[in-house]
Order: structure tokens, then C-alpha cells, then sequence
């Protein structure tokens, strides 16, 4: 695997579900409350699928850990509340209201275009991750900040805040992500020119019919709907997206079959949204994308299980990855 494509594989919560330890039957006891995992230990991501009420409370959830040893009493892995959508049930297609969203977009001034030799991009992200110990594994959620520029020859920089439960408890929301992760020393990792991936390559299509074809080379179309949904959220991850690019995006998605209209929604910053989604895997994983019906930009992205993987402890419908798009703009460095 190439340095560029171990930098996106980094950058997405939500990958396929590998190399399962091989343990014997087990169950599973709460630590709620319990101490935080050791900063020293070496975290194993075992990254769930494509690619992640709002309230304080879904989000305590978020960072409870659940360590499994030798016990008769099982327990789950707490994880977010799913978010309240307004069609949870029967939800009809989204290609109406998609193209709605297009159209007042496409109609609407453009903005001012920022400048820059850099895409910059900023994101909250956490992934449902578990590590392995003398016999117990540990589950929790696992929250980063990721920041990334990237110049249109492959160069650039990604900086990512690495958080665990200690960092939030006094503030275990969306917003106590962001305050932790300012007081935060980054990781960073440069890259030279060609050593940083794009999602598409510069420029990016604002042509529908050109965009799906360079989605669907990230994402291969025989998977389905959830290629479309997943490589839409990983292009907003690496990519700042301009006004023209997020109407063809709106058309692309529109036109795949299997996206469903969840309706409005607020997400976990309390900002409001237009929802879409995709059920896939028979009907055991679910993909979420968060439309601002404003500017037509993706403000979150969210997966989960509504079947229950064998060996891993949560109680479906389970959150296991969702991502909060932050800023995005063009900038003239790396600073």
C-alpha cells in the first residue's frame, strides 16, 4: 500500500471489519465509570464499515468504556444516540428532495471564492475502536480532530488531535471536542508533491455525470448505494468543495438508486440538516449523510449498525463512526 493511500486509509473512521481477534465465548462486563484506557497503550482500530436527540447525553455516551474479562453478567459497549431524524420509519427516496436542493442552489448568488494554493479541510470525527490486554479487550469511542491541506501537485500536511475519555469528561460533547482539541499538540505528517491522495483529483468535476464516474473510482459502483453516500463523505474529508462541485454532488446522489430521505435533522453541533441514507449489508448497516440546506455543503456523516455484529457488544440500532465537517476554505500555507 502506498504512503498516499495509508494516509486516506487514516483518515476515514469507518473502514471494513478485519481480523476479529480469535477469541472463545465471552462476556461482557461494564467499567462504566471506571479509569480511562492507559494513553501508553497501543490501540488497535478495528474500523467499521465505508468509510461516522442531539444532546450532551447521546455524547456521554460516546466516550464510556466496556472492557470485556470473565463474567457472567453481559454488558454492552455504550455507544451515541442515532440522530432524530424526521422519517425513521418508512422513508420515501430522496431524488425530489435532492433536486430541490440543487436547483435553489444552482439559482442561488455564488458565494465569494476563497483563494489559496491549499484545500483545507478540518473534522470531528470519532470511531468505535477496541484494544486487546492480557485477556480483556477495552471498546470505546475514540474522538480526533483532523485537519488537512492539501495542494492540487499532492503536497500538503495532515494534522490530527488524538483524544481519549480524560480529555472530554468535563465536557463530553461536540463542542468540549473542539475546546480539547485547541489545547492539544497535533500530530502532523508533511507530504511531497504526489505523496498525498486526493479523494478526485484536481479539479473537481462539476459535471454529474463526470463526478459520478470519479466517485465511483473511489468507491466501486458493484457495492451499490453505499459507495455513493461513503465516497460523497470521503470527498468532503479531503477536499474543500465549491458551489458548483456540491450541486453535482446533489444531482449524483439524486440519481442513485436506494437513497432515502430521513428528512430534517439537527446534528450533533446543534446546526439543522437535510438527511439521506442508505441501508445496506441486508439490512445491517446504515449510512447517513447531513445536507446544510443553505449552502448545500455535507455538515456530518454518520454510520451504524442495525444488526448486530457477532462479538462486538452494542445494543443495535449502535453508532459505531460519525464525522462533523468543520471548516473548509482555500489557504495560501500550511499554518
Amino acid at each position: 500500500m502506498s504512503r498516499a493511500e495509508n494516509v486516506l486509509r487514516g483518515l476515514d473512521p469507518a473502514r471494513a471489519v478485519q481480523e476479529w481477534p480469535p477469541v472463545p465465548r465471552v462476556e461482557w462486563a461494564a467499567v462504566a465509570g471506571g479509569p480511562a484506557p492507559d494513553r501508553g497503550r497501543r490501540w488497535k482500530r478495528r474500523a467499521l464499515f465505508g468509510a461516522m436527540a442531539t444532546s450532551a447525553a447521546a455524547l456521554v455516551a460516546g466516550v464510556v468504556v466496556v472492557q470485556v474479562a470473565d463474567s457472567s453478567t453481559p454488558a454492552y459497549a455504550a455507544t451515541p444516540e442515532p440522530l432524530q431524524v424526521q422519517y425513521s420509519g418508512d422513508a420515501p427516496m430522496a431524488r425530489d428532495a435532492l433536486l430541490r436542493l440543487a436547483a435553489a442552489l444552482e439559482a442561488a448568488p455564488a458565494p465569494a471564492q476563497s483563494v489559496g494554493r491549499f484545500s483545507f479541510v478540518r473534522v470531528g470525527q470519532w470511531s468505535l475502536d477496541m484494544s486487546f490486554s492480557k485477556g480483556s479487550t477495552d471498546v470505546a469511542m475514540v474522538p480526533q480532530v483532523i485537519s488537512t491541506w492539501r495542494a492540487a501537485d499532492g503536497s500538503g500536511k495532515v494534522a490530527t488531535v488524538n483524544l481519549d475519555r480524560s480529555d472530554l469528561e468535563q465536557r463530553p460533547d461536540a463542542e468540549g471536542l473542539l475546546a480539547a482539541a485547541a489545547g492539544s499538540v497535533p500530530d502532523v505528517n508533511t507530504y511531497g508533491p504526489g505523496e498525498l491522495a486526493a479523494v478526485v483529483a484536481d479539479p473537481v468535476p462539476t459535471d454529474a455525470n463526470a463526478l459520478e464516474q470519479a466517485l465511483y473510482a473511489h468507491q466501486p459502483r458493484v457495492n451499490g448505494a453505499k459507495s455513493a453516500v461513503r465516497a460523497v463523505a470521503d470527498l468532503y474529508r479531503t477536499t474543500e468543495v465549491d458551489q458548483n462541485v456540491r450541486v453535482a454532488v446533489l444531482r449524483f446522489l439524486a440519481r442513485t438508486d436506494g437513497v432515502l430521505l430521513r428528512g430534517a435533522v439537527t446534528d450533533r453541533l446543534s446546526r439543522h440538516g437535510l438527511a439521506v441514507s442508505v441501508d445496506s449489508d441486508n439490512g445491517g448497516t446504515r449510512d447517513i449523510l447531513v445536507f446544510d440546506q443553505r449552502t448545500g455543503l455535507l455538515l456530518a456523516y454518520e454510520s451504524m449498525f442495525l444488526r448486530r455484529p457477532e462479538r462486538l457488544p452494542v445494543r443495535v440500532p449502535a453508532v459505531h463512526a460519525y464525522v462533523l465537517y468543520l471548516d473548509q476554505d482555500r489557504r495560501a500555507d500550511t499554518t
